[in-house]
């Protein structure tokens, strides 16, 4: 990422001194991030992309070439998904081919689909959406399709973000959105509010994904309705972070806390994909302690996550985390255990994360000499 960040600076012929000013940091910690000696949180590649006007993306460098095969279908199955999501757009011609599609059958994919996306088996899930997307627009029952298709196309944009292609995680929230639309249910225009904040806040569009889940949210305060509770504890957690990267802390707090009190009183729920409830809320606390410069907060908040009641696709975000924190608190070897735990977990995910790629990167040029460090970055394909 530093690399990046040097090559953009020297496009534009800007000294750093003049482009740390223009994103509101010192010149020695710009110079730092750019010879890799110091780590960036997400909120500060946000402004680091703002200050060199490009995308968090052009700094991040995703997607990724791929060091294994699953990676490789993975980033081929994201081309065939975007080209079949752009050839069926609600209201669009009749699809041609074979006819109506049975509402069981298709809902057993969509389950299967959703299992796939849980373990973090991205390409597995891809691949299968290939076909899946355009049998859901077969379905004679319209209102049957459309709550299918609300969790089918969320596993579509979580699968694209995850592997490093937001734009077309973009095109899949947008179909989550409509679907929700038709179904004129305030909890799935709840759901889709926070899959379109999750695909704008990991571009830095922290404004537009903060707009999304209040007017969703509000939709649901007082709701009495089935899961409602869930999905406005869930909306709650997303403000957080979203106003967390807008520097607005006591409000992210007081989000926070309105979760937790929501998951208090919810448990550990199922619905909507979420894995709702307080371990999950606690691991959004520790990743906002971590992010607003709490490591050793953050650890202690660790302990409050129940790691094994959450889905693979929720444990690697914690095992990364972890990483992060091991890392803040000079832990480097308890560190890389972690990676390896989260690669083991969720090797999709891991090796194009690009949190997991810098801190290896970092630990790397350190010189810290671990097979297993070595090891894991041949397999994502990370050099000093």
């Amino acid at each position: 990422m530093g690399d990046r960040i040097r090559a953009r600076r020297e496009l534009r012929g800007w000294s750093i001194r003049h482009a740390a000013s223009r994103a509101g940091i010192s010149h020695t910690t710009w110079s730092r991030i750019e010879r890799g000696l110091q780590r960036t949180d997400r909120y500060m590649v946000v402004d680091l992309a703002a200050a060199l006007e490009c995308s968090v993306v052009d700094l991040t460098g995703q997607p990724y070439t791929p060091a294994d095969r699953q990676l490789e279908g993975a980033r081929i199955e994201a081309e065939r998904v975007w080209r079949v999501m752009m050839a069926h757009p609600f209201g669009g011609p009749p699809v041609v081919g074979v006819g109506a599609a049975n509402v069981g059958q298709v809902a057993r994919e969509a389950a299967l689909v959703r299992d796939l996306y849980g373990r973090c088996d991205y390409a597995g899930a891809l691949r299968r959406l290939v076909d899946l997307l355009p049998t859901l627009h077969k379905v004679t029952d319209q209102r049957a399709a459309y709550q299918l298709m609300l969790p089918v196309y969320g596993v579509a944009m979580g699968s694209l973000l995850n592997i490093g292609y937001p734009a077309h995680a973009w095109l899949a929230a947008e179909r989550c959105a409509e679907a929700a639309d038709l179904l004129d249910d305030p909890v799935a225009v709840g759901v889709a509010a926070a899959n379109r904040a999750r695909v704008a806040a990991h571009t830095g569009a922290y404004g537009a994904a903060r707009a999304y889940c209040d007017r969703a949210g509000l939709d649901l305060e007082g709701s009495d309705a089935e899961t409602a509770l869930d999905v406005l504890g869930f909306l709650h957690l997303a403000r957080a972070h979203h106003l967390a990267g807008l520097k607005d802390q006591i409000a992210a707090e007081d989000h926070l806390d309105e979760a937790t009190r929501i998951a208090a009183h919810t448990g550990e729920t199922t619905s909507w994909d979420l894995a709702w409830g307080p371990s999950n809320v606690a691991l959004w606390r520790m990743a906002y302690q971590l992010d607003t410069g709490r490591p050793h907060e953050a650890l202690l908040t660790a302990g409050g996550v129940a790691v094994t009641e959450l889905p693979a696709v929720r444990q690697v975000y914690f095992w990364l985390d972890m990483a992060r924190a091991m890392v803040a608190a000079e832990r480097e070897r308890d560190a890389v255990r972690m990676l390896s735990t989260a690669e083991r977990v969720g090797p999709q995910h891991t090796r194009s994360s690009a949190a997991a790629r810098e801190i290896a990167r970092g630990l790397l040029r350190q010189g810290l000499v671990s097979t297993d460090l070595r090891g894991l970055c041949e397999r994502m394909g990370v050099t000093g």
